[in-house]
This record gives C-alpha cells, sequence and structure tokens, in this order.
C-alpha cells in the first residue's frame, strides 16, 4: 500500500479519521470488514461485562475496582462505537466523508478515550495496592469519592489531546475531501515537543505506573499464599496485570506510529500506511480483548458470569418442562372433547394401574387362556 498526498510536505503531518487514499480494491474490503468484526465482538463482550460487573455489585456491594473496571469498559465501548465506524467508513470510500466538525473531533476523542484507558489502568493499580491498608468509610463518602475520581479522569484525559482540535483541518482535493493534521510554518517545535509529551503522558507513564503496583501487590502475595484472602488478592492482581500488559503492547504501535509523524514532519519520513493500519487495528481489537482477559482470568467476575449462566441454563430447563407438560396435557383435553378415552392411552394406563398376578397354582390354565379370548 502506498500513500498519496498531495499536501505540501513542510506542513503536512498524518492523516486523521484513518489512511485515506489507499491504492488497491481490497484494502477498501477487507479493512472495514476487519473493523466491522472487531466492534461487533468488542461491544458484545464489553456489554457483557458491563452486566456480569453490574450484578456482582448488586451480589457483593459496590467498591473502587468494580467502579474503575466500569469505566475502562465504557472507554472500550465509547472507541467501539464511536471512533472504529468512522474509521471503517474512511478506509470503505478512501476519503473523509462525515464533514469537517467531526474531522476535528476524530482524533481528539480517540486519544481521550486511549488516555482515560491508561488512567484508568494507574488506578487500578493504586486502588488494589492500597486495599489492605485503607479503613472502611461510610457508603455515601464511597460512592462520592468515586464519582470524582472518575470525573477527573475524564476531564483531565480530554484535556491532554485538545491539540489535536486545532491541528485537523478537512482540506478539498477535486472531488474528494481529506482530513489530515497540518503544521503552520513556526508550530514545529510546539509540535515536536506535544509528539513526545502525550505519548509519555497519557501511555508510557500510567501503563507503566499500573504494571509496577501489580507486580508489587504479586509479590506481597506469595508469603500470604495460604491464606485465602491473600490468594485471592494475589490472583486479582495477576488478571489486571495481564489486561495492563495486553493494552500496553496492543497501544504500542499507535503510539509510536502517532509520535513518528509529528518528530518527522520537516523531514517527509513519516511511518508508512501498513504500519497506521495495523496500529489501529490492534488499538481497537485491544478494546476487544480486555473484556474477555477480565471475564476469564478475573476470578469474582468469572464466579459471576458461571452463577448467571447456570441460572439462564435453569430457567431455560424449567420452561422446556413446561412446555413438555403442557403439550401432555394437550392429548388429555382432546380426549375429554371427545367424549371417550384414547384407546391406547387406556390401555397403557389400565395396564400398569390393574396389573394381574399370574396364578401358577391354576391346574388348568388353558380354560383361563380361552376365556380372555372370548372376551376380545
Amino acid at each position: 500500500m502506498e500513500l498519496e498526498t498531495s499536501a505540501n510536505v513542510s506542513t503536512f503531518v498524518a492523516f486523521d479519521g484513518g489512511v485515506q487514499q489507499l491504492n488497491g480494491e481490497d484494502t477498501a474490503l477487507i479493512l472495514p470488514f476487519v473493523l466491522g468484526a472487531i466492534c461487533a465482538l468488542g461491544i458484545g463482550g464489553n456489554v457483557l461485562l458491563l452486566a456480569v460487573l453490574t450484578h456482582n455489585v448488586k451480589a457483593t456491594g459496590a467498591s473502587d475496582t468494580a467502579a474503575l473496571l466500569t469505566n475502562l469498559s465504557a472507554a472500550d465501548l465509547l472507541l467501539l462505537a464511536l471512533c472504529a465506524p468512522a474509521r471503517a467508513l474512511t478506509y470503505r470510500a478512501r476519503a473523509w466523508t462525515l464533514g469537517p466538525v467531526a474531522c476535528r473531533m476524530t482524533e481528539w476523542l480517540q486519544h481521550g478515550c486511549l488516555a482515560g484507558k491508561a488512567f484508568t489502568l494507574a488506578l487500578l493499580g493504586r486502588a488494589r495496592h492500597d486495599l489492605h491498608t485503607r479503613v472502611a468509610s461510610d457508603a455515601h463518602l464511597k460512592v462520592k469519592r468515586t464519582a470524582l475520581t472518575v470525573c477527573a479522569v475524564w476531564t483531565t484525559a480530554l484535556a491532554f489531546p485538545v491539540a489535536d482540535i486545532v491541528f485537523s483541518n478537512l482540506h478539498v482535493k477535486g472531488n474528494v475531501s481529506l482530513c489530515v493534521s497540518e503544521l503552520a510554518p513556526h508550530s514545529s517545535g510546539f509540535v515536536r515537543a506535544y509528539g513526545k509529551v502525550l505519548p509519555l503522558a497519557a501511555y508510557a507513564a500510567p501503563v507503566l505506573f499500573a504494571a509496577v503496583c501489580h507486580i508489587r501487590n504479586i509479590f506481597n502475595s506469595i508469603p500470604r499464599a495460604r491464606e485465602a484472602s491473600a490468594a485471592r488478592r494475589g490472583e486479582i492482581a495477576l488478571s489486571l496485570l495481564s489486561v495492563t500488559a495486553a493494552n500496553a503492547l496492543a497501544l504500542l504501535p499507535e503510539w509510536g506510529a502517532w509520535a513518528w509523524s509529528r518528530h518527522s514532519a520537516r523531514e517527509g519520513c513519516g511511518p508508512p500506511a501498513a504500519l497506521l493500519v495495523f496500529a489501529q487495528v490492534c488499538m481497537y481489537l485491544s478494546s476487544a480483548l480486555t473484556p474477555a482477559i477480565l471475564l476469564s482470568t478475573l476470578v469474582p467476575l468469572r464466579e459471576s458470569l458461571t452463577r448467571a449462566c447456570v441460572r439462564v441454563a435453569s430457567r431455560r430447563a424449567a420452561v422446556n418442562n413446561a412446555k413438555m407438560h403442557s403439550e401432555g396435557g394437550t392429548s388429555e383435553v382432546l380426549a375429554d372433547s371427545l367424549g371417550r378415552p384414547l384407546p391406547d392411552l387406556e390401555h397403557f394406563w389400565s395396564g400398569r394401574q390393574n396389573p394381574t398376578v399370574p396364578d401358577n397354582t391354576d391346574p388348568f390354565p388353558w380354560e383361563r387362556i380361552d376365556q380372555g379370548n372370548t372376551d376380545l
């Protein structure tokens, strides 16, 4: 795949909202299909995760961990429901078709969600690390503190990439509209610094902090592994560390390509289109894999999901039994409506309700057989 652009190399940084003007008919079909499949699986998985979290909160009560996991799933849902379809449509049309307002907002919203995910992972690590030293507080105060924390996370996350709104612009090339990031002649120094600070503050530092917290929790639970509570905390820390590592690896191409394009804007040697497409697929795939990792490795969620599946299976079995009984009652109603019992059913039940014991002491059994035949 080759990237075509007529923008001036001195001012062009990168395409926003997906790589546009890709060569090859297959890319216009394969990429939207891949992104659509990832969106369908990811949205379904995150909705299931939210349902399990809600069921777990009703059963055990609210907690900081449950609130932060809900916030993490909400960020994934925003990415998959708003950002990924815009990229799929861009790859299908090979141009930007959503208007100038969406052009300015698309990169800002996407990187704001990514920053929100990173900050949430960092707060998860901190919350699990402070769990054994935290003093129990009033439920109202806990809910208020959690709400303030979530608001602070999203305010900070959406404020970090606000420069994307400034540099995004819609260009019209003949009959084709292109959404790109452009540099003013005097802003190259700021963009270079911005391309380094944002990935460090919204990706590297939070993920590293979260990983360190989870690793410390795992090592702290090893000396007390015989205690059930300590073993459970170690399992939860290992599960959250797996989620943090999966997100760090999946988001590395996206943040690396983003920083590369802004650092080399003046040299005109930006990242290839194949790397940009691969980075976006990995980014959305991380949002689809997070609920799968949590539901399969996090013990409380796995137990809640198992109980919910057992409950659904028992309800289906009860419904099937009720249908079978209703179908069995239909034959009795039919017999009553005819005014006489069905012959086969009458013979079947009379043979079991009035069993006859054979009389082996009868010296003339053939006489009884003849008597029975005459009755027919």
